[in-house]
């Protein structure tokens, strides 16, 4: 304060309407001024911290020695020169408050296991985010949102605000639905974004950290340092099943034909999945094989003279089949097939009785060829000529009980045929088929019958 009159001043005294200023009346000569009688402390609030400004004037009130006091309002010897103007008070002394505003954000991923099988990461499960929001600043924030650009996200919770200090955890939540691609990568990684209004100025934001961050776990993208990240386990596995259409065999060249199928019981996707069967020569790869995905091949094998004289007596045949994730682990599987050699027993030799009597007295009636009808046999013909070569009995199939010669000609060219041949000597031609060990072979017997009546 300053006596800028020409009389001294008396019962000078400062007031202020924001503080209380301490400091007595004191006296001032002419010309005189005082800078440490009158002291003031203001303790800063939050609105003045919200507003960024404090301005305020003081008042000096002094008394002459005749008349009237005077009076003055202050200035501000060192004036602000970048705060805004207050219209209502030019005058005043305006000291800036520095504000800070400032945001923080934690972004938390729990995998929830929601689709059978339980126990398995399959897609269609989910991820649960939770998410902390807090004012790290001096101001409040209005309009508080949380957003995030995961592909397929379901975000939740609408615009908030937040006090200094304040945090949030239960306004905003995020699902995520797990995809294929997630589940090859073995992980999901993403990064939520939160934005906030100050009282004045521009926006501030701030990306989401992990606050239980996965140990030991690499970012896809390396630069996605602050990403949270959900591991999701993989579980890479094939099956190969190998059926067959006959459980024996008994010669040589005989077809086998074998069925291989290979299906993916891994949660991931299978790469260059090679199926190989050794025995047949059969060999294919399947560029890409998705979960539950199952291939179905065809392949054949016909029995060698070796397997026919294997002393297991068995045909062994193992079916392959191998495969890769996308990070290169492989999986494998394979499956045999034993067929076994069939043993039948050997067929009694056939043998011809070259007589008979055709009288009804049931003893010799028929042209018996003992064995005829065995199955080793049933392939087979019977002629029957008489002496002058013409054929009078023809037949498919012999046999002893229902398809027989019984001394009544069957012959083409017979003329009475049902008439009984005459007694006589005939010539008969059997022929028939017999399986071996070196395949099916046709024998023919012949020679005399002596039909006497």
């Amino acid at each position: 304060v300053t006596n800028t009159g020409n009389v001294p001043l008396t019962n000078v005294t400062v007031s202020d309407p924001l503080v209380t200023v301490s400091g007595g009346a004191i006296s001032l000569a002419v010309g005189a001024s005082n800078s440490t009688n009158f002291t003031a402390t203001y303790t800063i609030t939050q609105a003045d911290i919200n507003a960024g400004i404090v301005y305020n004037l003081a008042t000096a009130t002094g008394t002459p020695p005749i008349g009237n006091p005077v009076t003055d309002e202050s200035t501000d010897p060192t004036p602000c020169t970048t705060c805004p103007e207050n219209p209502t008070c030019t005058d005043c002394t305006e000291t800036p408050l520095n504000q800070s505003p400032s945001i923080a954000i934690t972004k938390d991923g729990t995998y929830v296991d929601s689709t059978a099988p339980v126990g398995v990461t399959n897609v269609g499960d989910t991820i649960s985010y939770s998410f902390v929001v807090t004012n790290t600043g001096n101001v409040p924030l209005t309009n508080v949102t949380v957003s995030d650009p995961l592909p397929g996200l379901q975000m939740s919770g609408s615009a908030i605000s937040l006090a200094v200090g304040a945090s949030n955890s239960t306004n905003f939540t995020a699902t995520y639905t797990i995809t294929q691609s997630d589940i090859d990568a073995g992980q999901v990684d993403n990064l939520a974004l939160v934005t906030g209004t100050p009282p004045t100025g521009s926006k501030v934001t701030d990306e989401s950290s992990d606050p239980t961050p996965c140990q030991g776990c690499t970012p896809i993208v390396p630069t996605c340092t602050t990403c949270t990240i959900t591991e999701l386990p993989q579980n890479p596995a094939i099956d190969v099943v190998k059926t067959t259409n006959t459980t024996n065999y008994a010669s040589v060249g005989e077809e086998i034909v074998y069925t291989i199928k290979v299906e993916n019981t891994g949660n991931v996707v299978l790469y260059n999945v090679k199926v190989t069967d050794p025995l047949t020569g059969f060999d294919t790869t399947v560029a890409q094989l998705q979960p539950e995905e199952v291939r179905e091949f065809e392949t054949k094998y016909l029995t060698t003279l070796a397997d026919v004289e294997n002393p297991d007596d068995e045909v062994i045949n193992i079916a392959y089949a191998k495969g890769y994730t996308v990070n290169q682990t492989s999986v494998e599987d394979s499956d045999e097939v034993i067929v076994e050699r069939a043993f039948v027993l050997a067929c009694d030799a056939i043998i011809v009785h070259n007589a008979m009597t055709p009288n009804n007295d049931t003893k010799n009636d028929i042209f018996n060829i003992e064995n005829i009808s065995d199955e080793c046999y049933i392939d087979n013909t019977v002629e029957i000529y008489n002496r002058w070569g013409v054929l009078v009995f023809e037949t498919k199939n012999y046999n002893n009980e229902t398809n027989y010669f019984d001394g009544t000609s069957r012959g083409r060219t017979t003329v009475s045929k049902s008439e009984g041949l005459p007694t006589g000597t005939y010539f008969y031609i059997i022929s028939y088929t017999s399986s071996t060990d070196d395949g099916v072979q046709t024998i023919k017997k012949d020679g005399y019958l002596y039909l006497t009546r």
